[in-house]
């Protein structure tokens, strides 16, 4: 299940303590980077993507989604947080991961595959056996899977 919730800018910059302290008050943590704002807990995540202005250094809009696998305490509290500001929610199809969510796994993911991936060329220059290779590419093929699994996870809720 997902929530998304929109909010001016203005308006989220105002109140983006009372959001914050919401989150903690329900047992959140955040786990993103400096481009990825995720904040989760093992049942729940909600991850921020901002619209800045860069050169007058302010937020014009702030979207924010809520996803679990139920409806929580902190939804509806969210909800009347929203509500309160100004903003506005809709409920979303679970289907389309969230781009915020997609590209966080995926520069981690890419991070991962710099180290991990076999080198099939030198491999083969340096006399490995081809059958020996087609089974490194199965076996990281195999890793990359469960790692993107526990990636995802780590930014989306179980």
């Amino acid at each position: 299940m997902r929530f998304r919730f929109t909010l001016d800018g203005a308006a989220y910059s105002k109140n983006k303590d009372a959001f914050k302290a919401t989150l903690k008050r329900h047992g959140l943590v955040f786990k993103g980077s400096r481009d990825t704002f995720v904040w989760s807990s093992r049942s729940e995540s909600v991850t921020a993507t901002y619209e800045r202005d860069e050169a007058r250094d302010i937020t014009i809009r702030a979207d924010l989604v809520w996803q679990s696998r139920k409806k929580t305490a902190l939804l509806n509290e969210l909800k009347e947080w929203v509500w309160s500001v100004g903003g506005r929610a809709a409920e979303e199809d679970d289907a389309t991961p969230d781009a915020g969510t997609a590209d966080a796994v995926e520069r981690d993911l890419t991070i991962w595959d710099a180290v991990h991936r076999p080198d099939a060329e030198r491999l083969r220059r340096e006399g490995r056996p081809q059958a020996w290779i087609d089974r490194d590419l199965t076996d990281w093929k195999r890793k990359r899977a469960e790692k993107k699994r526990e990636l995802a996870s780590r930014f989306r809720p179980a």
